[in-house]
């Protein structure tokens, strides 16, 4: 893929016609990805945004990906390819490097659509305040063929800390179509490296929390592309992570939510992580199912939250019903339709 005039031409302090862009700084986290990293690079810099600023951070990949990035290295800021401790490392040695007043990352196999970083301007002009920024993401498969897509519902803290009813239920951000602010950057700091899957949902999560404004535009913005190797196929422990970032939200008194709010929060991760894998266990280890019922029965005594959650509920009551149906097929009264 060649990249002819790319650029319009644009004056040093990042002008066109006599106006003045915010500078955006974008980050490329890379290791390996030579199928893809070209699509990614050509992206951005056929935005042909006039004050952009390209950062690439590999971590010393064995493929041809070096070579690729060489052939466009004209149009990109600052790049480097050496070994790091993974892609939260390389995100932030990005930040880093990044000067602009918005930041973003794109990760190597996805890609921006044309006319974005001009959209994205555009709305921080109108709206100075927003803190968070996002749009509509398209799915596309590893052939770039579109597959769905997904447009974020996410304006308050409560909310994202809703995995259940809101995170899980396709109300989610997904992270190339987000772009953020420095000033929050400076007031939240970077990102976490001990998390391997969502550093992306903490960093979103931490800007609400910091009482970060959220922003939207109603346009497709980027494009992330399912492969067969990405990390966020591994659903379980991405779950877990998940769990383990909002659990001390949930359970801090400084947390920004209402008391109603945050009980009902809490039993859901209650029932998700404490009671669900009560039963996960006893079903693998084949206990009695007396004992199975005793040991869930503690379990709601001692963390009583778990009766607010309407999962629980309802599991109760297939149990209930289920066991009436067993009784009626025992006893004779059960009629076929």
């Amino acid at each position: 893929m060649n990249i002819d005039n790319c650029s319009k031409k644009v004056n040093d302090n990042g002008k066109i016609s006599n106006v003045i862009f915010p500078r955006i700084s974008i980050i490329t986290p890379s290791y390996n990805q030579g199928s893809f990293i070209e699509e990614t690079i050509c992206s951005v810099i056929k935005q042909g945004y006039p004050n952009l600023e390209y950062i690439i951070i590999d971590g010393g990949s064995t493929d041809n990906t070096s070579e690729i990035i060489k052939r466009y290295e004209q149009w990109i800021t600052y790049w480097v390819s050496e070994p790091d401790n993974g892609q939260t490392h390389a995100i932030n040695k990005g930040l880093a490097k990044a000067t602009g007043e918005i930041i973003a990352y794109l990760n190597s196999d996805d890609y921006y659509l044309p006319g974005t970083l001009f959209k994205v301007a555009e709305h921080f002009r109108q709206f100075p305040d927003t803190d968070l920024l996002h749009g509509i993401c398209r799915y596309v498969n590893e052939e770039g063929e579109k597959i769905g897509e997904q447009f974020g519902k996410i304006k308050k803290l409560e909310e994202i800390l809703d995995l259940w009813d809101v995170w899980w239920k396709q109300c989610q951000f997904v992270q190339p179509e987000i772009f953020w602010t420095r000033r929050i950057t400076d007031k939240i700091g970077l990102f976490k490296e001990e998390l391997n899957f969502v550093m992306d949902y903490d960093y979103w999560l931490r800007i609400l929390e910091a009482e970060g404004t959220v922003g939207s535009v109603n346009s497709e913005f980027s494009c992330f592309r399912f492969t067969s190797d990405q990390k966020s196929n591994q659903s379980e422990k991405v779950a877990e992570e998940l769990l383990q970032v909002v659990h001390p939200f949930l359970w801090s008194n400084l947390t920004k939510i209402s008391p109603q709010k945050q009980r009902l929060l809490r039993g859901k991760w209650l029932y998700q992580s404490v009671f669900l894998k009560q039963v996960e266990i006893s079903l693998t280890t084949g206990e009695p199912k007396a004992k199975r019922y005793f040991n869930l029965l503690k379990i709601m005594l001692n963390h009583p939250g778990i009766l607010l959650t309407f999962q629980f509920r309802q599991r109760i009551k297939d149990v209930f019903l289920g066991t009436i149906y067993n009784l009626s097929k025992t006893s004779g009264y059960f009629i076929a339709e």
